[in-house]
């Protein structure tokens, strides 16, 4: 008997955060966290990926790597993300002074 081959459906998301600190001594700290999230559904089965890097202004890159692999429900539920987004906006008014507005 030939298995017949079920296409495979591949999602990605990459979501990128940069949280800046100031150090002890002062100094601005910058670390940049990139998540990558590859679903892939094959049959009745899916394999989830997910690829966190972590780089700060130092060290050297460092990434994890974590794989699942858990059956396939009918009807996933979306996923409520409550997160709250505060974008700052620096400006430098006519005067010469630098503004920063911030946006929730």
């Amino acid at each position: 008997p030939v298995e017949e081959e079920q296409p495979e459906q591949i999602k990605e998301s990459e979501e990128v955060r940069v949280i800046e600190t100031i150090s002890e001594d002062g100094k601005p700290k910058k670390k940049k966290i990139r998540t990558r999230v590859i679903k892939k559904i094959k049959g009745d089965k899916q394999e989830v990926t997910k690829i966190e890097t972590v780089e700060e202004d130092d060290k050297q890159p460092e990434t994890t790597v974590t794989v699942e692999e858990v059956p396939v429900e009918e009807e996933q539920p979306e996923e409520i993300n409550e997160s709250e987004e505060v974008r700052v906006i620096e400006s430098i008014s006519e005067d010469g002074k630098p503004k920063k507005k911030k946006i929730r």
